[in-house]
C-alpha cells in the first residue's frame, strides 16, 4: 500500500511539473513587446511584396506608425484574404490592417478602430472598352471580383438584380486585373484606393468607370473579445491622424490625403 502512495505521489508531482512547463511556455511565447499583424500581401498598393521580397505599401506603413507609438515592435503575418479572419480568430497575429472595409456584418465578430482612410467600390474595365458606365451595365457581361471581399458581396446582389453572363472570383486581385487585361473578363470590381493606384500605373490598359458604388472606409480590426487593444490601437490610431503622419503616409503611396473627410 505503502508502495503505491508512493508511485501515486511521484506521478502527481510529475503531472505538476509538466502543467507548470506547459504554462511558463505559453505565457513566454506571448510577447507583449510584439504586435502580429495580418496581411493579404497580394494587393498593392496597400500591402504587398517589394522586388527584394520585403513588405511594404499603405496599410504597412500606417502598421509601423501604430506600433512606433504603441512602444511596439511590428511583425506582419502574411495569409491569404479568404482565410484572413479565422487566422484571427486562431490568434495567428493580434491585429488585421489589411484594406478591411467596416460593414455592420464585420462588425458582429470583429472590433474596429475609427476608419483611417476613405474607400469606396468602383468598376474597372478596359481603356477601350465602351458601354459599362454603371453597375447596371454589368448584365450580360463577364465580372470579376477578388474572392471573399465586400466587393464579392456587392456582385453577389448586383447579379440578382442584373444578371452577369459570367462570375469569375480570384483568390489574388493581381490574378483579376491580368484577367482584365488581357479580355477574358469585361469588368473588375474593386476599392478605389486599389483601382487608382492601378489607372495611374497602366493608364493605356485600364480606366475607372465614373459612377458611385458604396462607401466603405477602412479600419483596422481585432477580435470581438480583444477591446483593450482596440482602444490602444484606437488611440494610437487618432495620434496619428492629428500629428499628421497619416497623411503624409497617403500622400506618398496616393499622391493626396484621403484620410481627413473620410465619411
Amino acid at each position: 500500500m505503502n508502495k503505491i502512495k508512493r508511485v501515486l505521489i511521484c506521478l502527481s508531482a510529475l503531472l505538476i511539473i509538466a502543467l507548470t512547463v506547459t504554462a511558463c511556455g505559453s505565457s513566454a511565447s506571448k510577447n507583449e513587446n510584439v504586435l502580429k499583424v495580418g496581411i493579404d500581401d497580394t494587393y498593392p498598393p496597400m500591402e504587398y511584396k517589394d522586388d527584394s521580397g520585403a513588405n511594404t505599401g499603405f496599410d504597412i506603413e500606417v502598421a509601423q506608425a501604430l506600433g512606433e507609438k504603441l512602444g511596439m515592435k511590428v511583425e506582419f503575418v502574411p495569409t491569404a484574404w479568404t482565410a484572413i479572419f479565422s487566422a484571427l480568430e486562431a490568434e495567428k497575429y493580434d491585429v488585421i490592417i489589411s484594406s478591411l472595409s467596416i460593414t455592420e456584418e464585420r462588425q458582429k465578430t470583429l472590433t474596429y478602430t475609427r476608419p483611417y482612410i476613405a474607400n469606396n467600390q468602383v468598376i474597372i474595365v478596359k481603356k477601350d472598352l465602351e458601354g459599362i458606365n454603371s453597375e447596371k451595365d454589368l448584365k450580360d457581361k463577364i465580372v470579376c471580383v477578388q474572392m471573399g471581399t465586400t466587393s464579392d458581396e456587392s456582385c453577389k446582389e448586383f447579379n440578382k438584380v442584373t444578371p452577369f453572363k459570367e462570375y469569375k472570383q480570384y483568390e489574388k486581385m493581381t490574378e483579376a486585373l491580368s484577367e482584365l487585361k488581357i479580355g477574358r473578363v469585361d469588368a473588375l470590381v474593386a476599392d478605389l484606393v486599389v483601382a487608382k493606384y492601378f489607372v495611374a500605373k497602366d493608364p493605356d490598359s485600364y480606366k475607372i468607370v465614373n459612377t458611385t458604388l458604396p462607401n466603405e472606409p477602412i479600419g483596422a480590426a481585432v477580435k470581438k473579445s480583444n477591446t483593450a487593444l482596440a482602444e490602444k490601437l484606437d488611440k494610437a490610431m487618432e495620434e496619428i491622424m492629428n500629428d499628421g503622419t497619416l497623411k503624409k503616409i497617403s500622400e506618398k503611396w496616393f499622391g493626396e490625403d484621403m484620410t481627413s473627410n473620410i465619411e
